[in-house]
């Protein structure tokens, strides 16, 4: 079961936009370098959605939405998230812990469009901690490891 990155988002300010970016340095337990949401030691240090969900909700809502209007970090293709809560993944170099679900809020309204929020229903990707740093890239693999969660 793989996956690939097909974009990556940083955010240098609160409420500012998504910067697209072809390669990335992602810390350990830290995030993307120049992401205001990247801190030590939190649970959230990256998060990730489908591609096939934002086509979904495109659809629900009659209009393309920008990969990087999801405010997502990492837009992945062909790996069900949903199903990775509590594994590990390898995002090309960069290993992960998947610790959970991004619930979709209020901002998706304005970033995806007028009724954004409910066109993702309960499913707006996953929270990840960073476990193995390195450079990601569009076109990475994403694997899932063996090993499970370590998060208690």
């Amino acid at each position: 079961m793989n996956g690939v990155i097909v974009s990556i988002h940083r955010v240098a300010a609160n409420g500012g936009p998504a910067e697209e970016l072809a390669i990335v340095p992602v810390r350990t337990n830290w995030g993307i370098e120049g992401d205001y949401r990247s801190r030590a030691d939190k649970m959230r240090q990256l998060t990730l959605i489908e591609e096939e969900v934002l086509d979904q909700v495109g659809s629900i809502l009659g209009h393309e939405v920008a990969l990087g209007a999801s405010r997502r970090q990492i837009v992945v293709r062909g790996l069900d998230l949903k199903g990775m809560i509590g594994k590990q993944l390898a995002l090309g170099a960069v290993r992960v812990d998947v610790v959970g679900p991004c619930d979709p809020c209020e901002r998706m309204n304005e970033t995806i469009g007028p009724g954004g929020q409910a066109a993702l229903g309960d499913w707006a990707g996953v929270v990840c901690r960073v476990l193995t740093g390195g450079q990601l890239r569009v076109g990475d693999s994403v694997q899932v490891l063996d090993s499970v969660s370590q998060t208690p």
